[in-house]
């Protein structure tokens, strides 16, 4: 993953969402629907892990979440290339619950 902004669509099951993302010397800030996203990777050729932090910005009812928490942690591992990629992640919080997530960048920053 280079610096650059990436949409991110994640989901498990039959929920999907998408989410926007910066990505700035391996660290990763944004925000999808109802949560902020931060966290942080490590690189290996065209391998990455790391760990997410989803923090609630907003409560809607009229919308299914993958889970329903006011914070998520996930640890993520996954492969991709310069621009794009895909990983697959676990909720701490919940586990065994599985996230899978594509992402491809936009554009750089």
């Amino acid at each position: 993953m280079r610096d650059g902004i990436y949409k991110a669509y994640f989901g498990t099951g039959d929920i999907k969402q998408l989410g926007l993302v910066t990505v700035k010397d391996q660290v990763i800030t944004g925000t999808d629907i109802t949560h902020f996203i931060t966290g942080r990777f490590t690189r290996s050729g065209n391998h990455f892990k790391g760990q997410l932090t989803l923090t609630r910005h907003t409560a809607r009812e009229d919308f299914k979440e993958i889970a329903y928490l006011d914070v998520i942690d996930a640890t993520f591992e996954g492969d991709g290339g310069e621009t794009f990629g895909e990983f697959d992640a676990e909720v701490v919080q919940k586990q065994g619950l599985r996230v899978w997530v594509k992402f491809q960048r936009i554009c750089g920053v």
